[in-house]
């Protein structure tokens, strides 16, 4: 990546996340996820005390951080493995680009593959921790998570192998756990009204699937086309025009 690129591949990054969040087997899950990690009752999740909604700030905020660790440590992962095929720097893009466009058709589910509409159970005993056993239990769901999200993941981890640098392609998956986690924590701070949302995304789950498919298809369309580069400098015009 050259340095106009970061913009527009964190915008991305954080559009990756919030298509993984809509996941058709993450957003049935998330009723749960809030109710098992702040203690508080589903039932009370939309009308929650003002303790209660303090409770579920903080272990939902906690929970993001380990989920957060998880991925995160994959890109740093993928970063170093893409320094090291510095000298196949194009090839590398090339499957990179191969890798997103395969996983957008998988997200899509154009063609339907059963491994990815299901998620890992493992629920790690975490209640001598108290609150602080949010972290543990988010780094549990995230790997948990992978099988669903593998797709969307998998085309930023090839994204993130080709930064220039390792902290690019570390920071591309702390981007990515921002857009996944974000939407997490707000749907937790506001589930009554959130809960409606989420209905709706349930019923127009496969609009969401070739949007989000749809993305990462274009996206790896540019990668291939090496024109990615040219959609960094319409994307630094239209910044400069708004703020200068």
């Amino acid at each position: 990546m050259n340095d106009l690129v970061p913009m527009v591949g964190f915008g991305f990054a954080f559009l990756a996340g919030l298509i993984s969040f809509l996941s058709p087997c993450v957003v049935p899950l998330i009723p749960g996820y809030l109710s098992y990690v702040s203690g508080v009752s589903i039932d009370n999740l939309g009308k929650p005390s003002l303790s209660q909604l303090g409770r579920i700030l903080l272990s939902s905020t906690l929970f993001v951080l380990g989920f957060t660790m998880v991925f995160v440590s994959l890109g740093t992962s993928a970063s170093l493995l893409g320094s090291l095929a510095e000298a196949y720097r194009r090839e590398l893009t090339l499957a990179a680009g191969g890798v997103m466009v395969l996983m957008g058709i998988l997200t899509m589910d154009i063609i339907p593959v059963e491994l990815l509409a299901r998620e890992v159970r493992f629920h790690p005993e975490t209640r001598r921790l108290g609150m602080l056993g949010g972290i543990p239990l988010g780094m549990a769901f995230g790997l948990g998570w992978l099988p669903c999200v593998g797709p969307v993941l998998a085309a930023i981890l090839f994204y993130a192998s080709t930064a220039e640098t390792v902290v690019q392609g570390t920071l591309l998956l702390l981007v990515y756990s921002l857009g996944l986690g974000l939407a997490f924590i707000l749907t937790g701070s506001f589930f009554g009204r959130a809960l409606g949302a989420l209905r709706w995304l349930q019923r127009h789950r496969r609009a969401f699937n070739y949007f989000g498919g749809g993305v990462l298809v274009v996206m790896g369309l540019l990668f291939i086309s090496n024109r990615f580069f040219f959609l960094s400098l319409w994307a630094q015009r239209i910044y400069y025009q708004l703020f200068y």
